[in-house]
C-alpha cells in the first residue's frame, strides 16, 4: 500500500473520529445537564425590564434560564401546568399560573414553588403564588339605605380588611363567605352621596365602575327617581300606580329611597294577555340621556339598564318586556321566576336588577323578540342620545296571573365596563 495514501487515511479517520467525539461531548453537554432557572418575568411588554419572584394566579410568565429542551412538566406549587412547545425554547418557557394553584392563603403546606422538569432533569426555583385582588360583580342593592343589609358577591374575598362606602364611610363589620365569593355587610350610617363601593383585602382593592348610592347624586345615565319635583323625575305619569298620589303602598315596599311605580293590576291577566297598556301594568319612563353625546360610539355592551325592584307575592308567571325609544323594534325579557328553583320569585326587601344592553333584541314588534342585539347605542335611542324606556308587564306564557304586586325605583343606565 502506498504509505502516502495510508498515512492520510489514518489522519482522515482520526479527525473523523475526533469530531464525532467532540459532537457527541456537545450533545452531551447541551442535553445531559439539568436545567436551570435563571429569573422569571411577566411576558407583558410594559414590565419586561422587571424580574418576579411573586405573581397573581392567571399570570403570563416567562421562565429564563436554559436547558429546557426536552420539557416535560412545569409546575407551580406541585400543580401541572400546561404548556405550548412551540413557544418554548432551550432558555424561555411561556407559560401561565393555572387557575386552581394553591396559596399560602388556601393551603400553608405550598412550597412556594416553580418547578420545570425536562428529560435529562429537574430544576427549582423559589416563587410566591399569590391571590388575585378582590373583584366585585354585583351588589344586591346599589341603592340600599343605611341600615340595610346587602350582600356584594364577586371573587378572591381573601383576607379582606374593610369594606369603603361613598364619603370613604368605612366598616370592617362583614362576613365573608365560606367560598369567599360573597360578602355579607350592613350599610353604615352616613352615606349620602353617590360614588364606587370598595373592597380592601390583603392583596388588594376591588372597586365597583358604578355609582353606590346613585340616588345621592344623579348624574349623566339616570333617568327616573319619580320623586315629585325632582330633575330626575323621569315619568310620564300613566300605566302604574305613584306612590306619591297612593300613600298605603309605602308600607307594603319598605325600604324605600322615595316614590315609587307600582305594578298592580286589579284582576287576573290570562295566558297570552299582552295588554300592558290597561290596569296599572307599566312602569313608562319619560325620555332622557342615556350617555354624553361624546360617548355614543361606544359598544352596547359597555352598558347596562338598572332599576331597584320589591315583589311584595310570588311573581310565577308572565315577564316584563322592556321597550327603549316608544317602539317595539328592540326588546328585553325579565322574568326572574323562571331561573328560581323554587319556580317563584319574591324579594326581601329591594333588590337591583341589571339588563345589558346586549339583552335587547330586534322583534319587529313581537313581545317575543328573539332577533339579534343592537350593533350601536343608537339602535336603542334612535338619532339622539335620549330615550325613553317602558317596563310592561306581559302574560306571554301559558298560566294565567292572578296575583301581581311588584315595584320599580331609579330606572337608569350604567356603564358596566
Amino acid at each position: 500500500m502506498n504509505k502516502l495514501f495510508y498515512n492520510t487515511t489514518v489522519r482522515q479517520l482520526f479527525f473523523l473520529l475526533l469530531s464525532v467525539s467532540i459532537l457527541q461531548v456537545a450533545c452531551k453537554k447541551d442535553n445531559g445537564a439539568p436545567p436551570v432557572i435563571k429569573n422569571v418575568r411577566l411576558v407583558d411588554s410594559t414590565k419586561r425590564d422587571s424580574f418576579f419572584v411573586q405573581a397573581v394566579i392567571g399570570s403570563l410568565l416567562t421562565i429564563q434560564g436554559q436547558g429546557f429542551n426536552g420539557l416535560s412538566h412545569v409546575y407551580f406549587n406541585n400543580v401541572d401546568a400546561p404548556f405550548n412547545a412551540a413557544l418554548n425554547s432551550d432558555q424561555n418557557i411561556i407559560i401561565t399560573i393555572p387557575s386552581n394553584t394553591p396559596t399560602q392563603v388556601t393551603d400553608a403546606s405550598v412550597p412556594n414553588q416553580i418547578k420545570v422538569v425536562t428529560t435529562h432533569g429537574t430544576a427549582l426555583y423559589t416563587f410566591t403564588v399569590l391571590e388575585p385582588p378582590p373583584a366585585i360583580n354585583t351588589i344586591s342593592n346599589e341603592n340600599a339605605q343605611p341600615g340595610t343589609a346587602i350582600t356584594i358577591t364577586g371573587s378572591n374575598f381573601y383576607l379582606i380588611k374593610s369594606i369603603i362606602f361613598p364619603g370613604n364611610i368605612s366598616t370592617t363589620n362583614f362576613a365573608v363567605s365560606a367560598d369567599v365569593t360573597s360578602i355579607n355587610v350592613t350599610v353604615p350610617a352616613g352615606v349620602t352621596t353617590a360614588g364606587p363601593l370598595q373592597v380592601v383585602g390583603q392583596f388588594g382593592t376591588g372597586v365597583t365602575p358604578y355609582p353606590f348610592n346613585s340616588v345621592g347624586a344623579p348624574s349623566a345615565g339616570f333617568l327616573a327617581n319619580f320623586e315629585n319635583g325632582n330633575a330626575y323625575f323621569g315619568w310620564q305619569y300613566w300605566g302604574g300606580i305613584y306612590t306619591n298620589w297612593t300613600p298605603s303602598y309605602l308600607a307594603t315596599f319598605p325600604g324605600n329611597t322615595g316614590d315609587f311605580i307600582v305594578v298592580n293590576p286589579s284582576g287576573t291577566i290570562n295566558a297570552g294577555d299582552g295588554t300592558w297598556y290597561a290596569d296599572n301594568r307599566a312602569v313608562n319612563v319619560a325620555a332622557g340621556a342615556w350617555v354624553p353625546s361624546s360617548n355614543m360610539s361606544d359598544p352596547v355592551a359597555n352598558y347596562a339598564l338598572k332599576f331597584e325592584i320589591s315583589v311584595a307575592v310570588p311573581w310565577t308567571a308572565g315577564s316584563f318586556m322592556i321597550a327603549p325609544n316608544g317602539n317595539f323594534n328592540f326588546l328585553a325579557r325579565y322574568a326572574p321566576w323562571q331561573t328560581s328553583a323554587s319556580g317563584q320569585f319574591v324579594t326581601n326587601g329591594w333588590q337591583t336588577v341589571t339588563i345589558p344592553l346586549t339583552s335587547f333584541l330586534s322583534g319587529s314588534g313581537s313581545y317575543n323578540a328573539s332577533g339579534s342585539p343592537a350593533n350601536h347605542l343608537s339602535d336603542l335611542t334612535g338619532s339622539s342620545n335620549s330615550a325613553t324606556i317602558q317596563i310592561m308587564l306581559y302574560n306571554d306564557g301559558t298560566t294565567p296571573i292572578t296575583s301581581f304586586n311588584a315595584a320599580v325605583d331609579n330606572v337608569r343606565i350604567v356603564k358596566i365596563k
